[in-house]
């Protein structure tokens, strides 16, 4: 399981992702209040989940998440209201929604993270085969990256090879 790390700017509201995370049986592993105390931590261990604000004191959530090694995912809370993925970020939006939260804290700990840098070509294929999943079941983006997950796991595939697929059986 992937190291937890949890970078804010208000000590209360770290304190309270922490508990939130202990009570649903995850370990957080480093709390911290700055960027470049997560890219010393990162140094240290092999892969992780940021959890963090959009704004950290020294530097903002964007800068870090491309400083970041390979094997770091960051979800940034963000007051912006807008789910968006960004290579290694996803931005939730607060408030935040509970169950969403916890699932994507579970799904990003609890495998090699989809999210975490790809060549470009696989990343355009990802994206694409997305998209063709929120238009056929009307659903968001969030949701669309979950069910490619799901069935790249199940069916024992790569999520390049998967995406594939879809946009292979969408233009036919």
């Amino acid at each position: 399981m992937k190291d937890i790390i949890i970078a804010y700017p208000n000590r209360d509201v770290a304190l309270q992702l922490r508990s939130l995370l202990d009570r649903e049986g995850y370990h957080v592993s480093y709390i911290c209040a700055t960027g470049s105390s997560v890219l010393g931590i990162a140094q240290d261990v092999k892969e992780g989940v940021v959890i963090a604000a959009s704004i950290l004191r020294d530097m903002p959530i964007g800068v870090l998440a491309e400083n970041l090694p390979t094997g770091f995912d960051i979800i940034a809370l963000s007051k912006n209201g807008r789910e968006e993925y960004f290579g290694n970020l996803i931005n939730l939006p607060l408030p935040l929604h509970k169950d969403e939260f916890l699932e994507t804290v579970s799904v990003l700990v609890s495998t090699r993270s989809s999210f975490s840098r790809r060549d470009k070509d696989d990343s355009e294929l990802i994206s694409k085969a997305k998209l063709v999943i929120m238009k056929r079941n009307s659903v968001g983006e969030i949701e669309a990256h979950k069910y490619l997950q799901q069935e790249s796991m199940r069916k024992g595939k790569k999520l390049t090879d998967l995406a594939k697929e879809i946009i292979n059986d969408f233009t036919e």
